[in-house]
């Protein structure tokens, strides 16, 4: 995507107007309690400052509406809104949307592997999953046609992560096309992947089909941790939007992250093609590894992911050997490692990995036991997410729950993602992988 011209567009609207304050010695008699002492640009809500749900209400003309604007422009969407609550306020608020607009239609296919995020707010707004299974563990690769299998008269919308946690990707343009010829929303949790509009192919959401999507800038892009997006391809969903996110938002949203949500659409812009050169180096990081000797699962650019058990290794024992020399992955389970790679990772970060992979082969991260392979869990649902979670509930050691009604979703984290949900009966296999996972009891409906 050629956003060079967008440079003159680009405005920092938020930070000219937290740095103009900053300077300006006013008395603070306003929150927050720290008075500037902490951050000179830590404010909230003060006259001209705008409010992060109410840019409709004064007639979009504030700072926060116009950097939401530049960030439209970057993504090429209908509208953009910011989250300082990361992607689990922009899934919140695409359900609610999808419900708004549903005509009482309830339930929602979905990956089974999709983050805990999706499930509470099932619970909360009332919506039924219905599960659809990739063939792989922790996959989001599900396929269009099991998604259709799906499609029935009280389908509200299909929601799909992409990207998964080991780099794996769905086929969003495939899937949206099938949503779309039976007059169902696509949903897309893009969290690990707002990066991929200025990669060197663009693979976004909003490129693909998708009718909203939630990226979390903070986990690619040179943003601070909670800053999110929700974007919205579809133009029936615009009008409402703050509305509906204003429904599980703070109403205290950080001044600090909407600064850097609006320097990036600047850094961005400046620097076009930046987010693609970073995607080459790792590319070619990758091509390095597999030189060495190392096994690597196709992930998308910004993810190197090691798949640890083919050369007779786990996941933890690579994470371990890498921190010795301190590098500290993104995520490790039994089988994989992950390094996950961003808009601020420098030459010297590659050079350093690559110095280490090539000290430390394969051989360096040998175990004398293999895991076993991981297995789907399949349950049964004996009720409504919402009905177990607001149901009587007790802890019990997990495996004592066997044959009993788990009461909430039951996710290790990283990598967020429930291998239980609420509504679901407790298989021996579920209680087992929870215990592995090392966890020692669950809520369960009495």
């Amino acid at each position: 995507m050629d956003i060079s011209n967008l440079i003159e567009e680009m405005t920092t609207p938020i930070h000219d107007f937290l740095v103009k304050n900053s300077e300006s010695h006013t008395i603070r008699c306003y929150m927050p309690g720290h008075k500037g002492t902490e951050d000179q640009l830590d404010i909230t809500e003060i006259d001209g400052a705008d409010s992060l749900y109410d840019t409709d209400t004064n007639g979009g003309k504030g700072i926060i509406a116009q950097s939401e604007k530049n960030a439209s422009k970057l993504f090429g969407s209908k509208r953009t809104l910011y989250s300082c609550s990361g992607s689990t306020l922009a899934i919140q608020t695409m359900l609610t949307l999808a419900k708004l607009r549903g005509n009482g239609k309830d339930h929602v296919i979905a990956g089974r592997y999709s983050h805990r995020s999706f499930i509470n707010s099932c619970v909360l707004l009332g919506l039924i999953p219905s599960w659809v299974y990739p063939e792989e563990y922790l996959s989001a690769a599900v396929t269009p046609e099991s998604i259709e299998a799906k499609i029935n008269s009280r389908t509200l919308a299909v929601f799909i992560n992409s990207i998964d946690y080991y780099g794996g990707m769905s086929n969003i343009s495939a899937i949206a096309e099938v949503c779309h010829s039976h007059g169902i929303p696509l949903l897309v949790d893009n969290a690990h992947g707002a990066y991929l509009k200025f990669a060197p192919v663009d693979l976004h959401p909003m490129t693909l089909g998708a009718d909203m999507c939630a990226d979390s800038a903070h986990k690619t892009l040179p943003v601070l941790t909670g800053g999110a997006y929700l974007h919205i391809a579809n133009e029936k969903y615009c009008a409402m939007a703050k509305e509906a996110m204003a429904l599980t938002a703070t109403s205290s949203p950080s001044y600090l992250i909407l600064d850097s949500l609006d320097r990036c659409n600047r850094t961005i812009a400046e620097k076009p093609f930046h987010i693609a050169e970073i995607c080459n180096k790792v590319t070619a990081l990758k091509r390095h590894c597999a030189d060495m000797g190392y096994v690597l699962i196709q992930s998308d650019y910004m993810k190197v992911t090691f798949d640890c058990v083919a050369v007779h290794s786990t996941g933890f024992a690579m994470a371990e050997m890498l921190k010795e020399f301190g590098i500290e992955c993104e995520y490790a389970d039994e089988y994989r490692c992950v390094l996950l790679f961003g808009s601020g990772s420098t030459d010297v970060d590659f050079e350093t990995i690559k110095a280490v992979l090539k000290a430390n082969t394969p051989r360096s991260v040998f175990v004398r036991s293999l895991p076993s392979s991981p297995v789907h869990i399949r349950t049964q649902t004996a009720c409504s997410p919402a009905k177990a979670y607001f149901s009587g509930k007790v802890r019990l050691p997990v495996m004592m729950t066997v044959g009993k009604v788990c009461a909430g979703a039951v996710a290790p984290c990283p990598p967020g993602i429930p291998l239980i949900m609420p509504g679901e009966v407790v298989t021996i296999d579920a209680a087992r992988a929870l215990r592995d996972k090392g966890i020692a009891d669950i809520p369960i409906v009495v």
